[in-house]
């Protein structure tokens, strides 16, 4: 009976996973499709205009650099634990609630029936103070024969339904023919497990291990929880979200670092060097986009401004201007086409009013794609 329930429980979670992870995808791939448009189509460029000039400069922080590192070491570290304890519980699911190492196993204690000492065997042995709780997580090494096995020993045994059970011996017999059984009891039941766990006697071969007096306070809550139906379904889910997660976000980089690459390529300026290089006579340059105005002088980045240009008709277009002694450059670029326009010697008065330097070069886009 319980295993059927466990089946239509594990369905029903099934059911409720597939959906979640259904709406989860469409939500998550709806945000995150609109953000790849939106840095395609140019809307986030200052922002990405900022992060490639303030990239070198976190680079350039080696106590920036080494958070990183180790944020993202211990984010793999705690997935990692997470991960491990799923996999070894449904070990131990699949083993009968044991997870085996070698000759040495861990059982996650699913009752208190070894947390106190109220048994007349352990209240007479005050020496017999290695009891442990609900929900801890405890250590078995493999016994080979009887001679390993003590009075008093804590063993992990399955009963006659093989479900494995951790209590103290608390007598051991010897039969005519010569075998070794055993009678066991919990430290805090009142009776003893013959008859009910087990016929008359515990036999060693039914016998698991003996506790080697490893023990894990409170882990084992861990261990039932992702044993469980919802539990595998919260692990599932992670598992999902990550994939889903690294996906999109791999878009989504994707796309951030090619408009950074063209935007770079269109200012003409080495965001990698924003320290400059030495070089004889002054010059200074002006980047103009989307309402701001990046400053340099000598290659070296001086800081951003807003300009007031911010119009819709003119966010498309790029204004990269360079004065020096040999008077005014001005390129301007169309973000929307990629096409540039080198304008030599400018005169001062025409860059006063970028807003109508920019009208007379949409004038000339246009009567130019006309006669085409």
């Amino acid at each position: 009976m319980s295993s059927s329930v466990e089946i239509i429980t594990l369905v029903i979670t099934l059911v409720c996973l597939v959906c979640f992870c259904t709406v989860f995808t469409i939500l998550f791939g709806h945000y995150y499709k609109s953000n790849i448009e939106a840095v395609s189509s140019g809307k986030k460029d200052i922002a990405l205009i900022d992060n490639a000039v303030d990239e070198e400069k976190e680079k350039r922080s080696k106590a920036k650099k080494a958070w990183k590192i180790v944020g993202k070491v211990a984010s793999y570290v705690v997935l990692g634990a997470v991960f491990a304890v799923f996999a070894c519980s449904l070990v131990s699911k699949i083993n009968d609630d044991v997870m085996p190492f070698g000759d040495t196993s861990l059982i996650a204690i699913a009752s208190g029936s070894m947390s106190e000492r109220t048994s007349d065997a352990v209240t007479a042995h005050p020496e017999l103070d290695n009891q442990f709780d609900k929900y801890d997580l405890i250590g078995i090494s493999k016994v080979h024969s009887p001679d390993d096995l003590a009075l008093y020993d804590v063993v992990a045994y399955k009963n006659k339904d093989d479900i494995t059970i951790v209590h103290r011996i608390v007598e051991i017999r010897s039969l005519g023919t010569g075998e070794t059984v055993y009678v066991t009891q919990g430290d805090s039941n009142k009776t003893n497990d013959a008859g009910s766990q087990y016929a008359d006697y515990l036999t060693f071969d039914r016998i698991v291990g003996k506790y080697n007096g490893t023990r894990l306070k409170g882990i084992g809550v861990f261990v039932f929880f992702l044993q469980s139906p919802s539990g595998i379904v919260s692990v599932l889910s992670v598992i999902y979200c990550i994939f889903m997660f690294d996906h999109y976000s791999s878009k989504y980089a994707k796309a951030i670092v090619e408009r950074t690459n063209m935007l770079v390529e269109l200012i003409d300026y080495d965001l990698d060097n924003p320290e400059g290089d030495p070089l004889e006579g002054k010059y200074k340059e002006s980047l103009v986009y989307r309402g701001s105005t990046y400053h340099f002088e000598d290659g070296k980045y001086l800081g951003k401004v807003g300009n007031g240009i911010v119009e819709e008709v003119y966010e498309d277009y790029m204004v990269f201007v360079k004065k020096d002694e040999s008077g005014n450059a001005v390129t301007v670029t169309n973000t929307a086409t990629n096409e540039s326009r080198v304008f030599e010697n400018v005169p001062e008065e025409d860059l006063s009013d970028l807003k109508k330097f920019l009208s007379l070069v949409q004038d000339e886009e246009a009567n130019h794609t006309q006669e085409e």
